[in-house]
């Protein structure tokens, strides 16, 4: 009976690899989508959102399975209930990725993008993603910690960029322009966000307390 549970709980980690490969993905694309102007792109990128979907109701089903099947207790019930908090968290994350590409089709030209930093967020956040998932894979907790510490950076970029472009939108007539910016960069630093929240379920797996 125990080796069938390892065997599950090993079906779960890999699982949980593969949605974070899977939204990472949705990231990259989004942006590639948003640089190159790519409704193609930006179309699959919405397309791809119904694995990513998929694969939460897949890695949901695993859980609950568990849950009742095995009946874990302590650590091991924490790890299987913060796998159902993080995807979920995961899953939004694949949304905002689509929110991006959805915004390309809006945004005539990288003028007024701050796209060096809009780039810069979307890469950092990416590793953020790998580091959250990894934590939880490895169950290591100075991971989680840095995960969430990384956000600082996340929200300076943000602020950064926030604060150019509403003097641009002071400055020029294309203020609709400019807040479609504001918004993909919103998008990206919520992105940040839900990576700090895979980390804190992390660390709830880990000790019991919520970061």
């Amino acid at each position: 009976m125990r080796e069938k549970y390892e065997e599950e709980l090993r079906k779960l980690n890999t699982s949980i690899i593969s949605m974070g490969k899977m939204i990472e993905i949705a990231i990259e694309s989004s942006m590639i989508a948003l640089m190159g102007r790519d409704k193609d792109a930006a179309a699959q990128v919405a397309k791809n959102d119904e694995a990513i979907n998929e694969m939460e109701r897949e890695i949901e089903s695993l859980c609950l399975k568990l849950l009742l099947q095995q009946q874990p207790m302590a650590r091991d019930l924490r790890l299987i209930t913060s796998a159902l908090k993080m995807i979920t968290d995961m899953e939004r994350i694949g949304d905002h990725a689509v929110d991006v590409a959805d915004l390309v089709s809006h945004v005539p030209d990288c003028k007024y993008g701050k796209m060096y930093e809009i780039t810069e967020m979307s890469t950092q956040i990416i590793k953020m993603l790998h580091d959250a998932v990894q934590s939880y894979i490895e169950k290591d907790f100075d991971k989680a910690k840095n995960v969430i510490a990384q956000d600082d950076i996340i929200d300076e970029l943000y602020y950064t960029i926030k604060k150019d472009l509403v003097q641009k939108i002071r400055e020029t007539s294309e203020g609709e322009t400019i807040l479609d910016y504001l918004l993909i960069a919103k998008y990206i630093e919520r992105i940040g966000d839900h990576a700090v929240h895979l980390a804190e379920w992390v660390i709830y797996a880990l000790t019991g307390e919520r970061a």
